[in-house]
């Protein structure tokens, strides 16, 4: 879980975005004042009028203000340099909000909130004066319900305890009802759903979470491993494949994206392809005990006898108990012969 936890952080309905203003040049050399402007709707696509829009700023000076941590990917800044924005504004009747004088060199987080509606906080990049923000959704429903359902379901996936994650989970969904906003909220539960389900030997629930998922974040990594779960699960690898190829594409540094693929491969025929990604994998994780398993596999399978045998022997080492541990030392002794 913890891609899961890099890439979303558990608030209200949004991880803390931030936005970025870039100096504008004017032809005379003197800078411009950035304005950002966009529309809220609803999940139906009516707009919202009365949307608070609330702008805080922090003036970096040498851009020290924002980082990531690497526990939780959570945004740290430095409260003491926030500034809120002069103007506090709502959404016109025909849901469009118009955010004049933002400073250049400063970093903004917008947030859009209304009393029914799940709030949403948004990232964005300024690099001209006028920046069209676009189209937001803003989702309707029991917010507290909503938050209440979704801490609970993450926490309990965490704990892995996969049927709890998947009730409460479900819970978040069913305020969102068929709406395709991409929430962070919503994105987060389909992805706990996916997975707990994947979990219990359910590929037909988890399929149906991950192609929801897919629909409104096509390029979402953990729904591509997800789907290449539940191809591999009904027998269709090349399609399998065709998934944990994907997510390597968009996370080549996870450890996970990177030992489905080698596995698949190395399950296939296509060692001589695993080796590279299962060797990323350890290279990005080197407690990954599976991979170890599939990459002495694939050595074997290449004729690299030394090789194959430090890795089988490393993923007893690790997993003595194993239920395929028998079948892993069978194999160690046929090597063994063989490299002697």
């Amino acid at each position: 879980m913890t891609g899961l936890r890099r890439c979303f952080v558990p608030m209200v309905a949004a991880a803390l975005l931030a936005l970025i203003v870039a100096p504008a040049i004017a032809d005379d050399g003197q800078r411009r004042m950035s304005i950002a402007r966009g529309t809220i709707v609803d999940q139906d696509g009516n707009p919202i009028a009365g949307v608070s829009v609330t702008i805080e700023f922090w003036y970096l000076g040498p851009r020290l203000g924002i980082s990531a941590a690497a526990a939780g990917g959570r945004e740290q800044i430095n409260e003491t340099r926030v500034r809120r924005s002069g103007r506090d504004i709502e959404t016109r009747d025909d849901g469009t909000f118009s955010h004049p004088d933002l400073m250049p060199e400063s970093e903004y987080r917008v947030r859009f909130e209304k009393d029914g509606y799940i709030p949403r906080e948004i990232k964005h990049v300024f690099h001209v004066a006028v920046n069209d923000l676009g189209t937001f959704v803003l989702v309707s429903g029991d917010v507290e319900a909503a938050r209440d359902a979704y801490e609970r379901g993450y926490a309990a996936f965490e704990a892995r305890q996969f049927p709890q994650a998947i009730e409460a989970m479900g819970e978040v969904v069913e305020v969102y009802g068929d709406s395709d906003s991409s929430d962070e909220m919503l994105v987060v539960a389909l992805g706990v759903l996916g997975q707990g389900h994947l979990q219990l030997g359910q590929p037909a629930e988890a399929e149906t979470a991950l192609q929801r998922l897919m629909e409104i974040r096509p390029g979402n990594a953990i729904a591509h491993r997800g789907l290449g779960q539940v191809r591999a699960m009904k027998g269709e690898m090349p399609a399998a494949i065709d998934h944990f190829d994907l997510a390597v594409q968009i996370e080549p540094d996870n450890p996970t994206g990177r030992y489905l693929l080698g596995f698949a491969l190395q399950l296939t025929g296509r060692s001589a392809d695993a080796i590279e990604h299962l060797q990323a994998c350890l290279e990005a994780q080197p407690g990954y005990v599976q991979a170890h398993k599939s990459l002495g596999m694939a050595f074997a399978d290449t004729g690299n006898t030394d090789e194959a045998i430090e890795h089988l022997e490393a993923y007893l080492q690790a997993a003595p108990n194993a239920p395929d541990a028998a079948e892993v030392q069978a194999k160690l002794a046929e090597l063994r012969i063989v490299a002697a």
